[in-house]
């Protein structure tokens, strides 16, 4: 903020010497940031809140049940398609980033909520993505800007508020979060969050905050 300050007063003339480059930067350290989460009894407010006696209601269930018991990223669950469930194995084809494809197992309680989302709330469509809009034409969804749009829309509807990050991307890092503090090791969580590399599933362990405590040393002088 300073830096493009002085770069302003430059720019006009209302000072003579460049001094942005004067002020030094300020490092960020990679993955330095904590991931928000929700706790398990909060990501279950949401789900409840979802009206199942409506079609939107139960294609939003769905959609966050998806989200907060697989987690799927935004996009993945847009581009899922009818084809991508196999009932029989009760497994689920997943398009994740990069073009790669991961077979998953479908949870009872996912399939139970996709299986009443096809019966009673999707629309009649020769479309073959999961997830459609509600209002004609009955299309699936472009990308995943309308998948994060339910989550916040649900979030909101939960009276769930004041959490940085408002979107999809919150049920995957509560369903992480809840799975190491469960005891889940962090290449268990890597492979079901299908992470490439094992820094991208570490950043979880800072929010162990008991497991961190038992690192920590002792206060010099004892403790106060």
């Amino acid at each position: 903020m300073v830096r493009a300050f002085l770069r302003y007063l430059h720019l006009k003339g209302f000072i003579p010497v460049a001094l942005a480059d004067c002020v030094p930067s300020i490092r960020r350290w990679r993955l330095a940031g904590l991931p928000t989460f929700l706790p398990p009894q909060t990501v279950q407010v949401v789900l409840d809140a979802c009206d199942r006696t409506t079609a939107m209601g139960l294609r939003d269930y769905a959609v966050l049940m998806v989200l907060a018991k697989l987690g799927l990223r935004a996009g993945e669950v847009a581009a899922l398609s009818l084809d991508d469930i196999d009932w029989r194995s009760g497994k689920i084809l997943v398009h994740g980033k990069g073009r790669r494809q991961a077979m998953m197992p479908l949870r009872h309680d996912v399939g139970a909520a996709i299986v009443a989302y096809i019966r009673h709330g999707r629309p009649a469509s020769p479309r073959r993505q999961l997830f459609l809009r509600m209002l004609a034409p009955h299309v699936g969804f472009a990308s995943g800007c309308a998948i994060t749009m339910i989550a916040k829309e649900a979030l909101d509807r939960a009276g769930i508020h004041g959490y940085a990050h408002q979107g999809a991307h919150l049920f995957r890092h509560s369903l992480a979060t809840d799975l190491l503090r469960s005891g889940a090791s962090f290449a268990e969580i890597g492979q079901l969050l299908r992470h490439r590399s094992i820094d991208s599933t570490r950043i979880y362990a800072k929010l162990d905050i008991e497991k961190l405590r038992e690192l920590s040393l002792p206060w010099p002088g004892g403790a106060q």
